[in-house]
Formats: structure tokens, sequence, C-alpha cells
């Protein structure tokens, strides 16, 4: 079984796409905190990739303003407080909902069980590295990134890749019956019914699954 994020040949495009969603993803969520010095060895170590990836990852996000350059060319994360990361749920929970509305209109025409496969590589990340791993939350954000890209035409999909929405890994409660993998498993079979009331009612809650929403069902 081949290692989750690990760098293969010909996969250097996605290797480098996924590196720099799940750098985006840590430092938006508040998982890298404000001011911490990001090295590229040590990313690369925990990532389980070369050091390419995670360089020109970090200048993509340099140039977008989420970490800056200091003394000596040191790489820090840019602080990024609680209301933007507010904002930023605020924008996954109503996208969310509108890709729901796009694949229920188009339902007879998704590649379902190409998605339901990527539950697979899900699990194997969940049991050989734990559900709070880099690897796991790698393969998690591609899981929901192809959700994404079902639902909207390739340029749109395109064009809303780019966007900073938050697919972090708690985005599920941890409950008796519930773990991850079932959990997007009906999340699946929610988006894939042909109902657009359960398939965005599906999508706002496990949008809002988190520590903090723990009653919902």
């Amino acid at each position: 079984m081949s290692t989750p994020g690990t760098l293969h040949p010909g996969d250097q495009v996605s290797v480098r796409e996924r590196v720099y969603r799940f750098l985006r993803q840590q430092i938006t969520t508040g998982e890298y905190a404000g001011g911490i010095r990001l090295t590229e060895e040590q990313i690369a170590e925990e990532l389980g990739v070369s050091r390419t990836p995670i360089r020109e990852a970090l200048q993509r996000l340099t140039s977008e303003g989420l970490v800056e350059r200091v003394r000596r060319g040191q790489l820090v994360v840019v602080e990024f407080d609680a209301t933007a990361r507010a904002e930023l749920h605020e924008l996954r929970v109503a996208f969310d909902q509108v890709a729901a509305k796009m694949l229920t209109a188009k339902t007879d025409s998704v590649d379902w069980a190409a998605l339901y496969a990527l539950l697979d590589p899900l699990g194997d990340a969940l049991r050989e590295f734990g559900v709070g791993s880099a690897q796991y939350s790698m393969v998690h954000l591609e899981f929901h990134m192809a959700v994404n890209r079902a639902a909207f035409t390739p340029v749109t999909s395109s064009f809303l890749q780019r966007q900073a929405f938050l697919y972090p890994t708690d985005d599920y409660v941890q409950q008796p019956g519930h773990e991850p993998v079932s959990q997007h498993r009906a999340l699946l079979d929610d988006l894939s019914s042909g109902d657009l009331e359960r398939a965005t009612t599906a999508a706002r809650i496990h949008a809002l699954r988190g520590p903090g929403n723990t009653t919902l069902s």
C-alpha cells in the first residue's frame, strides 16, 4: 500500500497541489499559529514528500500573503485571526450547499463510483496514520475537492479550487456509528440521492460538524 502524500514518479503536479492545499488549510484553520517558523525539512519529513513541492507551496503562500519572509530569510506564518477563519467557514457552508444543489441537478451524469472509491484511501490513511495526521488531512482534502470538481464544470471548478474554503478534519463528530469513513459515505449517499433538500441539508450539517457542534445529527 502506498503512503498518502508520498511523491511518486509522474505524480509531481498532484503532490504539489496536495501539499499546497494542506499547508494553506493549516494556516487558515489556525493549526499553524501566526508567527511560527516554517522549515522545508520539517514539513517534508511530516508529509513524507521531497522538499521541492514544499518549497513551491511556501512560495505560493508567500505571494498570497499567508507566509512572510523575515530576518535571515526565515519563513513565518502570518496571523490569521478568528474573524477571518469564521468568515471562511461561513463561505464553506454556503459553497457546499451550492455544490449539493448542482450535484442534485445532474445526479445521473456524476461518476459516483469514482467518488465512493476515494473512501478507500481515506480509510487507509485513517488506519495507518490516524485522524490527526497530515496524511489523513491531505486525503480528506482530496475527497472534498473531488466532490467539488464533480459538482461544477471544469472552468468553474478550477476557479473555485483556488479559493480558501475550509475542510478541516474535525468536520464530523466522533460519535458511535459516525467514524470518518462512514460519515463521508453517508454524505455521498445523501448527495447522490437526487433529493435536493436531503442533499443540501446533509452538506450543511457536514460542514457545521466540529467540536462546538456535537448536537448535530
